[in-house]
């Protein structure tokens, strides 16, 4: 049960330390200097109209941490070191409200900061006709069949 868990406050751009992300990246604690292990929760709400074809999420621990979509656990990663990792989440959404949440844990604060995380969802969607161009299809088939039916008499 994540409902206690708080939202954190976004720090940093993660695009500023891998190029093409857009990702917030928080720090636990503000980013200030500790020499503690830390554990820092959060959890966001995002909605969606429709489903995407498919959709993954990227995301950054710093240096333990697991990563909930809609409650269900799609990313462990306790290897004690800072990695990212990559996973299909296309099958764990649904149509309307979806939770985002993680929890990670700085287990060696030697270096003085405290630890960060992050985490970005990247999704496609199937495209959707413009009315016009519905129209234009329309019309083109109603011209084929009265064309095809005419040479047919």
């Amino acid at each position: 049960d994540d409902s206690a868990w708080q939202s954190a406050t976004e720090l940093y751009n993660v695009g500023d330390y891998i190029p093409g992300y857009v990702a917030q990246g928080i720090w636990s604690s503000g980013g200030q200097f500790s020499t503690v292990e830390t554990q820092m929760w959060a959890r966001t709400v995002f909605n969606l109209a429709t489903l995407p074809i498919d959709a993954f999420v990227h995301n950054g621990f710093d240096d333990d941490g697991d990563l909930f979509i809609n409650g269900t656990q799609v990313v462990s990663d306790h290897d004690g070191m800072a990695t990212n990792s990559f996973a299909n989440i296309t099958s764990y959404l649904v149509p309307g409200d979806n939770v985002i949440a993680f929890t990670t844990t700085d287990n060696y604060p030697v270096w003085g900061y405290n630890h960060s995380a992050w985490a970005q969802v990247d999704a496609t969607f199937a495209g959707v006709p413009e009315p016009a161009s519905l129209a234009l299809l329309g019309l083109g088939l109603g011209a084929m069949t009265l064309s095809r039916r005419r040479a047919n008499s």
